[in-house]
């Protein structure tokens, strides 16, 4: 994993934002980075007093930065730092008009051999909300052994796309009274078409991810999906993130705000998101080995405000 960090400053104030850029979407480090690049010019003398700035550069900046929305994450989240930095308030107070508040966090078990599951249950004991990874055999063993070591979790499975062969009706008979809340993008979204169909056989709420990736994408969900997992780094950072999940909610769609393997500083970005979605799955730093900054604090599943103005969120290398 190679993600892009961006440092904007002005008047003596930083903002930094950050890009995970993923091949499924046709994006890497050094197109990203390219494309950052550039912008030094046309940020120059840009006023950047409120969020309504924010989100009209966020629109004028595109046709430098397309098609790589992880570019339009990294600046959009840079400049909701900065102006938080600037009037020396938090961003969730600065986007949303309120203190922000502790988030419960899925965290995630990954595709695992029946040796690495026990160890990895185990280290889950306490937390809060747990996502299963699932794959195209449609075996949902490892919801069945979670429940039974953690009854009071709340649970969902994700299977990435790859159920488009599985047995509907006997996957719904196994996940019969294990209190699964949904199932996250089950056939890819080229069989989207299918959705209904689908649904019906396993009457499970179903959660959209790669089928739903921006704005554009909202309006078609209703009667596929009954929600959507937005990520900032595939819609284009926190402006498109906070519409998507009140036009979500106006659709009647459940919201939940992803991420990619990010660091502390993008998470803090989805957590200010999170403040007005149905759920949360922002473990990526966590599962990092060396996260590369600090900020909000993932503990047992909950993520607690990091200090400070701004995303509450610092760069190592850039401390100084």
């Amino acid at each position: 994993m190679v993600n892009v960090f961006v440092r904007i400053e002005r008047d003596g104030v930083v903002g930094m934002g950050e890009a995970s850029p993923n091949a499924y979407y046709g994006e890497d480090a050094p197109g990203v980075a390219v494309r950052l690049e550039g912008l030094g010019g046309f940020l120059a003398g840009r006023r950047v007093e409120s969020p309504a700035d924010i989100a009209a550069i966020w629109e004028e900046a595109w046709p430098l930065l397309a098609p790589s929305r992880a570019a339009q994450c990294a600046l959009d989240v840079a400049l909701w730092d900065w102006l938080g930095q600037r009037r020396g308030c938090t961003v969730t107070e600065l986007a949303l008009g309120a203190m922000a508040r502790p988030v419960n966090s899925f965290a995630t078990i990954g595709l695992s051999s029946h040796e690495e599951l026990g160890s990895k249950i185990a280290e889950l004991a306490g937390f809060p909300m747990v996502k299963i990874k699932a794959d195209r055999s449609g075996e949902v063993c490892a919801a069945g052994l979670t429940r039974a070591a953690m009854p009071a979790t709340r649970m969902a499975l994700d299977a990435n796309c790859a159920w488009e062969a599985v047995d509907a009706e006997r996957v719904a008979g196994e996940l019969a009274g294990l209190g699964i809340e949904f199932i996250e993008q089950p056939l890819p979204p080229a069989r989207d078409a299918a959705m209904p169909v689908f649904r019906a056989r396993l009457p499970l709420p179903m959660m959209a991810d790669e089928s739903c990736v921006t704005e554009g994408d909202l309006e078609r969900m209703p009667g596929l999906f009954d929600g959507f997992n937005v990520k900032l780094v595939k819609c284009g950072g926190l402006t498109p993130a906070l519409r998507m999940a009140r036009r979500g909610r106006a659709l009647g769609l459940k919201t939940m705000v992803g991420c990619m393997l990010e660091s502390s500083l993008l998470i803090a970005a989805g957590a200010v998101a999170a403040q007005i979605m149905d759920y949360a799955d922002l473990d990526g730093a966590w599962l990092l080995a060396d996260d590369p900054a600090t900020g909000w604090a993932f503990e047992r599943g909950v993520l607690s405000p990091g200090a400070g103005a701004g995303l509450g969120a610092v760069v190592r290398d850039w401390m100084g």
